[in-house]
């Protein structure tokens, strides 16, 4: 099992690292920059090298950047949707050199424009990405909760999304336990929302998971993540995600509220449910 959690890069990669390994896990996340936008930290490759020589010592899963939130590559206005576009390549560039495989992107926010117009502009804007995607990593389509204006809340919207972009290798999806709560996907019943992930996307496509409780109930179109077993989930339910086996080689990430000793916790309470 890879499991790990969100953790800042602001002192380096390697500290990133370090810190995944005082709390027991084999994988992580980080930002490429602030979330709220913002310059990106200068590479050290000494620091990248000294970080997978500790992640291959400690056998290490796949790692996982997650892009800033104020990329919408579906904006109405087209600054922001070029803005969106460069930065992202130049992320993609960035843990590239970081030796880094998967760039976690939300599909985007229509703002008011409808659903159909916004995916026109997420697939558009991607389809220019993926033009000239660096080799060896892939851009990881959010599902969300349906929250605001939030696009990628349907299993369907995914899968067209992918689709139009003439199923490009480069395109993958990472899913969120609290999003699929809250889009009204019951994960009680989890072999179910499994098999309809995988006749309507494909599970090949599935290379990330954000593991969640969740705040508010199912079906409520809210975003806001709780600790395990702290929420409508529960920890029978997120027992039947961790323990599949399915997802033993997927990157399992915590962006629980907690503090790095919370993390710690989770990530031994999870061990412990499938062991």
């Amino acid at each position: 099992m890879w499991i790990g959690a969100h953790v800042s890069i602001a002192k380096g990669f390697f500290e990133a690292v370090q810190t995944v390994v005082e709390m027991k896990g084999n994988t992580l996340q980080f930002f490429t920059r602030n979330p709220r936008g913002g310059k990106a930290r200068a590479l050290v490759p000494e620091e990248i090298r000294a970080a997978h020589d500790l992640m291959k010592i400690k056998n290490f899963g796949l790692v996982v950047a997650h892009a800033p939130y104020t990329y919408n590559l579906a904006s109405a206005k087209k600054g922001v949707r070029e803005f969106s576009r460069l930065t992202i390549q130049e992320d993609l560039l960035r843990i590239k050199a970081m030796g880094v495989p998967y760039l976690v992107l939300h599909v985007g926010s229509h703002g008011g424009q409808g659903e159909e117009k916004g995916l026109a502009l997420v697939i558009e804007g991607l389809r220019e990405i993926l033009a000239d995607l660096p080799d060896e990593t892939m851009l990881l389509l959010e599902g969300m909760s349906g929250q605001g204006t939030e696009l990628g809340y349907t299993f369907e919207q995914l899968a067209a999304v992918i689709l139009a972009c003439d199923n490009n290798p480069g395109l993958g999806v990472c899913l969120d336990s609290c999003h699929l709560t809250g889009a009204g996907y019951d994960l009680a019943d989890w072999v179910r929302i499994k098999g309809e992930f995988d006749k309507i996307v494909g599970w090949d496509k599935l290379k990330a998971f954000h593991l969640n409780d969740s705040l508010f109930p199912l079906g409520s179109r809210r975003d806001r993540h709780a600790k395990l077993g702290e929420g409508y989930l529960g920890l029978a339910t997120i027992k039947k995600i961790i323990c599949d086996q399915d997802l033993q080689k997927i990157p399992l990430i915590l962006e629980t509220p907690n503090d790095n000793l919370g993390y710690a916790r989770e990530i031994v309470l999870i061990r412990e449910a499938c062991s």
